[in-house]
C-alpha cells in the first residue's frame, strides 16, 4: 500500500482527502508549520514539522513516502508572492525522490468567452493574476511530468463540505426565524456553477492513487460534482427544509470598498465573473476511468446537510 504525504491537511481538500485516504487503508503522514494544530479527527496522523520554504523539512517528510497530495494555499492569500515558488519547492524534492504528485485543480484556467462547457483538453485562456498563475503552477507539473514526475490534477468547482473555511456557502446560506435566506452572487440566479463536494472528490482522489500504475505521467481530471444555479439551491433548502427561502442580492459592494485594504477581497472580487458566465467542467474521462463502485456521488440535499448548512 503506498504511503502519502498530505501538505495542507488544515485545508478543507487537505484534511478530507486525509480522511478518505486512511479510510482506504493508505499509510498517511502530515506536514505542517505547526504540527499542534492537526484536526482532532486527524490526531492519529503522524506530523512532520516544517515549511514549505525549506527545502530540506521537505525531503525530510518525504522519507519513504511515494505520493504528495499538494493541499497548500499561501499564507495570506499571497498567490502571486508565494503561489508557484511553493508548488516549485515540493516538485524539486518529488523528482529528486522518484514521488507522484496530486495537485488540485480549478475553473480559474478558463475563459468563458472561449464557451461555457471546458473538457479535460480544453485551451487554457484565463482572464485574471490568479488564473495565469494557475496555469503556470500547472505547466511547471506538465513540465515536469516530460522529465518523469507523475502527476495527477483533479480540478474542481468550489467547495461545499463540513466546517470548510474556504467554502461560498456558509456565506450565502443563512437560517433565521421565517426560514432561509439565500444570498444570489449570480446577477441572473439561473446561472449555473460547478461544485464539488469534497468528501466525494476526496474518494476519488483515493481512487486514482491507486491507480497511478495504469496512467500516464502526465494526468487532467475534472470532477464536475453539481453543475447547479442559485433557483437550484433554493430549490434543494426548500425541499431538505419545508421552510421558505428568501433570495437576495450578494453584497458585492462590501467587498470592493474593502478590496484596496485586503487581498481576500481583492481575490474574491476578481473572481467575480465566474459567477455571471458558465464554466461547467465535464468529468467524461473520469467516469470512463473508474468503475461504477468507485463513483458513488452524494446528492446536494444529502451534500448541503452533512455539511451543516441546511436542517
Amino acid at each position: 500500500m503506498k504511503k502519502v504525504l498530505v501538505m495542507g491537511v488544515n485545508g478543507t481538500f487537505g484534511r478530507h482527502t486525509a480522511k478518505a485516504l486512511m479510510g482506504k487503508g493508505f499509510e498517511v503522514r502530515a506536514f505542517m508549520r505547526d504540527p499542534q494544530k492537526v484536526p482532532s479527527e486527524l490526531s492519529s496522523l503522524e506530523v512532520i514539522q516544517g515549511d514549505v520554504l525549506d527545502v530540506e523539512s521537505i525531503k525530510r517528510a518525504c522519507l519513504g513516502i511515494d505520493v504528495i497530495v499538494y493541499g497548500i494555499n499561501p499564507a495570506n492569500y499571497d498567490w502571486d508572492n508565494k503561489a508557484i515558488p511553493y508548488l516549485d519547492h515540493v516538485i524539486t524534492v518529488a523528482e529528486e525522490n522518484e514521488i507522484a504528485v496530486v495537485f488540485p485543480g480549478n475553473v480559474y484556467v478558463f475563459n468563458p468567452k472561449d464557451g461555457s462547457n471546458f473538457d479535460e483538453h480544453a485551451i487554457q485562456n484565463p482572464t485574471t493574476s490568479k488564473g495565469r498563475i494557475r496555469k503556470v503552477m500547472e505547466e511547471h507539473l506538465q513540465v515536469a511530468a516530460t522529465r518523469g514526475l507523475r502527476v495527477i490534477i483533479l480540478r474542481m468547482g468550489n467547495f461545499i463540505a463540513p466546517d470548510s473555511k474556504s467554502s461560498w456557502l456558509p456565506l450565502l446560506i443563512k437560517a433565521n426565524k421565517d426560514g432561509y435566506s439565500l444570498e444570489c452572487p449570480s446577477n441572473s440566479r439561473s446561472v449555473r456553477v460547478n461544485w464539488a463536494y469534497v468528501p466525494d472528490a476526496a474518494r476519488v482522489v483515493a481512487q486514482l492513487i491507486s491507480k497511478f500504475e495504469v496512467l500516464p505521467n502526465f494526468n487532467v481530471f475534472h470532477f464536475e460534482g453539481f453543475n447547479i444555479s442559485s433557483d437550484d439551491l433554493a430549490s434543494s433548502i426548500r425541499k431538505i427544509s419545508g421552510k421558505e427561502v428568501n433570495t437576495k442580492a450578494f453584497p458585492w459592494w462590501f467587498f470592493r470598498l474593502g478590496s484596496p485594504f485586503s487581498k481576500l477581497f481583492k481575490g474574491l472580487v476578481e473572481m467575480r465573473y465566474l459567477w455571471d458566465q458558465e464554466v461547467s467542467m465535464k468529468d467524461t474521462k473520469l467516469c470512463a476511468l473508474l468503475d461504477d463502485d468507485d463513483f458513488m456521488f452524494t446528492d446536494l440535499d444529502k451534500a448541503l446537510v452533512e455539511s451543516r448548512l441546511v436542517r
